[in-house]
């Protein structure tokens, strides 16, 4: 039976809806009229500490039946990438062997559980490229991630810069 739980990203401003029966199957951005629903499945507490710069990957199961074997290609490298780095749709294309760099953009837009499969950290040669969730969404993720991860690594090699 599919659950859904509810939380709030103060960084975003928005609450994320998290969909899930024994995998994560969505998490959409739905706005910041909502309320919250408190199922608490692990996936809403990993979120929390990512939005509170606490979690720098993920540990729960993803749903990606229904998605086309190149989509799933995309999404499971894309899942590989590091907190707090970035790499363009042309090196992505490259790691899964494709010459399809748009088709890779288009497979990150069908991602349906951004955060949890970071596509925030696909970006352009030239730019930042763009997001299911809006641009300005990307930056804020990507903006939070540096954030804390410079932060975690000045707090664990104090006084020396990396």
């Amino acid at each position: 039976m599919m659950e859904t739980d509810i939380i709030f990203s103060p960084v975003l401003d928005s609450f994320l809806e998290i969909r899930y029966n024994t995998a994560i199957s969505s998490v959409r951005f739905i706005g910041s009229g909502n309320k919250p629903v408190r199922k608490r499945v692990k996936t809403s507490f990993e979120l929390e500490e990512y939005f509170r710069g606490e979690r720098f990957e993920f540990s729960c199961d993803v749903d990606l039946s229904g998605l086309s074997d190149f989509t799933r290609r995309v999404l499971e490298e894309t899942r590989k990438i590091k907190y707090g780095t970035t790499i363009t749709y042309s090196e992505l294309a490259r790691r899964i062997k494709s010459s399809a760099v748009r088709a890779v953009g288009g497979a990150l837009g069908r991602n349906p559980v951004p955060i949890i499969i970071p596509c925030h950290r696909v970006v352009a040669k030239n730019g930042i490229g763009g997001y299911s969730s809006g641009v300005d969404v990307k930056i804020k993720l990507l903006e939070l991630e540096r954030k804390h991860l410079q932060y975690f690594r000045f707090s664990l090699v104090p006084n020396k810069q990396l």
